[in-house]
């Protein structure tokens, strides 16, 4: 059974990256560089199945009204039992709680070929949030990866 914990900024880093390290088509080297150092910062739901985490999503406080999703994984072999949604739901919960009227996340766009990310962007599509812009090329970025960035009105 899977527990969704919220955690103290930073507590389980080594467990984030190393879950998302292992992901098959996951995050290339310069978004593990990012998410090492982005994570210890961030607060972080975390899903637990006997004290291991298979998911977890950072939030990054942007303004009082505007929170976006910084880091968002669910292990390959636990993908597709709602753990992502669980652990979704309990970001909109206490986002709303905050005060906070807008969630944003930004994800590889569909102008690159990628099973993943099609499916990555389906289930934020499937969980309510609306493509608002793409950006290539976006700050920060690798060249040849645009960022579409989706928003969500919590």
């Amino acid at each position: 059974m899977v527990t969704i914990v919220r955690e103290a900024t930073g507590n389980r880093t080594g467990d984030c990256l190393r879950l998302a390290r292992a992901l098959d088509q996951g995050f290339n080297e310069n978004g593990l560089a990012a998410m090492a150092t982005d994570l210890p910062d961030q607060r972080t739901v975390v899903a637990l199945d006997d004290g291991d985490v298979v998911g977890f999503v950072s939030i990054e406080e942007c303004n009082p009204n505007v929170s976006e999703l910084g880091w968002f994984a669910v292990a390959d072999d636990r993908q597709g039992e709602g753990i992502g949604t669980e652990l979704l739901a309990d970001v909109y919960d206490e986002r709303r709680a905050a005060g906070v009227e807008l969630l944003a996340v930004k994800t590889l766009a569909d102008t690159v070929e990628s099973e993943n990310y099609a499916r990555t962007r389906a289930f934020y599509e499937k969980e309510g949030f609306r493509h608002v812009e793409t950006i290539d090329p976006f700050p920060g970025w690798d060249p040849g990866n645009p960022c579409a960035i989706y928003v969500k009105p919590l």
